[in-house]
């Protein structure tokens, strides 16, 4: 069965170390982008947060939000927490076996109803440090398969709350 493209950025799934998925409440910049649940964050200036583009992921957005609304959030920012995210395509080595414990950066489209749309970008996957998520394994989920469009665990792999970058992928 194949999967389906249904994606809805990065979903809180476990903790690594057995604790609760808590979220913190975190203040958006005045001219923030549209943000929806699951869209990553990234720490712009004096504390503020705004959607993420490229480098390091500060957090992920547990609500979503109006665009320049300078509002406060619920967000994930524990790096011990696990998500799924959904690949983009099956051109890239991220749809194999072997691209679990390999990194990868994400590709990024607008919020629907309040959800993520952001994917993992196949093409990019590597064993590069600075990209921002690292592959964990297949999502256990009935209607998911290695493929285009799988859903895989990833963990943040380059974020502020670890000090310098992430770690290579092997």
């Amino acid at each position: 069965m194949a999967n389906r493209n249904s994606p809805m950025g990065l979903v809180a799934r476990y903790h690594r170390a057995g604790g609760c998925i808590r979220t913190e409440k975190v203040t958006l910049s005045a001219a923030n982008s549209i943000i929806g649940r699951g869209d990553p964050l990234v720490m712009v200036n004096d504390g503020l947060y705004d959607l993420w583009s490229s480098g390091r992921i500060d957090a992920v957005a547990a609500e979503p939000s109006a665009a320049s609304s300078g509002a406060s959030i619920q967000a994930y920012r524990d790096p011990m927490i696990v998500y799924s995210c959904q690949t983009d395509d099956g051109t890239g080595t991220g749809t194999v076996q072997t691209a679990i414990n390999l990194n990868a950066t994400l590709v990024a489209a607008a919020p629907s109803n309040g959800v993520s749309r952001f994917e993992i970008d196949e093409t990019s996957v590597d064993t590069t440090a600075t990209l921002p998520v690292k592959l964990r394994g297949l999502y256990p989920a009935p209607n998911n398969a290695l493929g285009e469009f799988n859903e895989l665990f990833v963990s943040l792999n380059n974020t502020g709350e670890m000090a310098g970058t992430g770690t290579l992928g092997i």
